[in-house]
């Protein structure tokens, strides 16, 4: 038996990528599922390939009103993913010609995180979990990443804080490397032969890679406060 069976998962960033990949993994193992992120239109086109009973609505998470709206929608979750993530190559720069707007934006992802939970804490079983999502630029980032590898460690320390705050929920972080997503899509094949020539995997992850690991540790009991990196090797480079 499933042990997702019948249970809520809300993936916040569902549209594509790591989030669209975990959304048809619950669905796979017979959750309950909803799916959120900005476009709707997108969240439709993704959804056509999950079973009609996954739902959808569309959400900033910067947007406190449309988030606490997304929350009574939502109703009872077991298990909340947030996965969602702008273009963080767009606040790259080196810190002497880091704009003010830059930072802000670097920690945009850290904000819309604190937006959902706060708003649906309450809702979460005491069984259930959160898994973030963070970015392996907290554990080795390269020239230019200087705000993103910042807002990326403080995605870890939100979740040790809250693993013991929310208790017992698990709150949990993955931390992907290099992923075959869209944020790669103008350099997919030179980042892909990047990666299978230098990666200690000789690999290019793959969304499902990361759902499975996000899977994995939302439905073990025994995990919480806890940073999984998932990233190929990277960070042993």
């Amino acid at each position: 038996m499933s042990r997702l069976l019948g249970q809520a998962v809300t993936v916040v960033g569902a549209s594509s990528g790591i989030g669209l990949a975990t959304a048809k993994r619950a669905a796979l193992e017979q959750a309950r599922v909803s799916m959120l992120s900005r476009s709707q239109s997108k969240l439709q086109t993704a959804a056509a390939e999950l079973p009609p009973s996954v739902r959808t609505r569309a959400l900033d998470m910067l947007d406190r009103t449309a988030v606490a709206a997304a929350a009574t929608w939502l109703g009872e979750i077991d298990h909340l993913v947030l996965t969602a993530v702008a273009d963080e190559t767009a606040s790259c720069a080196p810190v002497a010609e880091l704009t003010a707007e830059q930072l802000e934006r670097s920690f945009d992802k850290l904000r819309g995180y604190t937006n959902v939970i706060s708003a649906v804490a309450r809702q979460i079983s005491v069984s259930g979990s959160i898994t973030m999502l963070s970015g392996a630029s907290a554990l080795k980032p390269p020239p230019g990443f200087a705000a993103l590898a910042a807002a990326a460690a403080s995605i870890e320390g939100f979740a040790r804080a809250l693993a013991r705050e929310l208790a017992p929920i698990r709150v949990n972080v993955i931390m992907p490397g290099v992923v075959d997503t869209p944020i790669h899509q103008a350099s997919r094949a030179e980042t892909k032969g990047w990666a299978e020539s230098n990666l200690p995997v000789r690999y290019f992850g793959q969304p499902a890679d990361i759902a499975d690991a996000i899977m994995a540790v939302a439905t073990n009991r025994y995990i919480t406060g806890q940073t999984l990196v998932i990233d190929g090797g990277l960070t042993r480079l």
